[in-house]
């Protein structure tokens, strides 16, 4: 598994190839994996934004999942495709991409990663951890790590999640760390990315994962 999930949530998307190649440039391949999360766009843009990220992703070795649209992950053969924890079922989700596409699902509470794991997601994201504006209640530490211990699947932890946090988070189980603005809301999406590998490994004794 990849140890930081990128999501790229509200970038502008004519910037939004730039952003990404500066985020995967000083990372290692299949250290990071990229989301396209861009709901505002029609589908014919969201196509050809995703064409665009598939290239470079592909380039960089970074695995690409896109949010929700089984359709447009199918068509540019993206890695897989993260479903929100009420949309398709897994099971259609892997009938369209195929029995080898990884599927993630945005999750918040035990009811959620359990269905999760029984429908066979391949990993899913709890949140939010942290106060995140808009997200409602933060789940804590102490929640999150209850959390993962029953959840049956790897977790990434996202909401509010900063480096800072990793060392914490790693001793909580968590299978790395998923960001939106913390790195495409930065000025400098590469030192962003670096600084969140950097802790990581450090979190997990200072051994990077195969």
């Amino acid at each position: 598994m990849f140890d930081l999930y990128l999501i790229t949530g509200g970038s502008p998307p004519d910037a939004l190839g730039a952003a990404v190649r500066e985020a995967l440039r000083l990372a290692a391949p299949g250290r990071v994996a990229i989301q396209l999360r861009a709901k505002q766009l029609v589908s014919r843009d969201l196509l050809e934004l995703a064409r665009t990220l598939r290239d470079i992703t592909r380039e960089l070795g970074a695995p690409l999942f896109i949010n929700d649209r089984v359709d447009i992950a199918r068509i540019v053969s993206a890695d897989g495709v993260h479903l929100p924890e009420r949309g398709l079922p897994i099971a259609a989700a892997r009938a369209v991409l195929g029995a080898s596409a990884q599927i993630g699902v945005s999750c918040h509470d035990a009811a959620g990663l359990a269905r999760a794991a029984a429908q066979g997601a391949n990993f899913a994201t709890l949140s939010p951890v942290f106060d995140t504006p808009d997200k409602g209640p933060a789940l804590g530490v102490a929640r999150f790590t209850g959390l993962v211990a029953q959840a049956g699947l790897p977790v990434y932890a996202l909401g509010g999640v900063r480096p800072e946090h990793a060392a914490q988070l790693a001793a909580c189980g968590a299978a790395g760390l998923a960001a939106i603005s913390m790195v495409f809301g930065a000025t400098d999406p590469a030192a962003a990315t670096a600084q969140c590998l950097a802790a990581w490994p450090s979190a997990r004794g200072g051994l990077s994962k195969p």
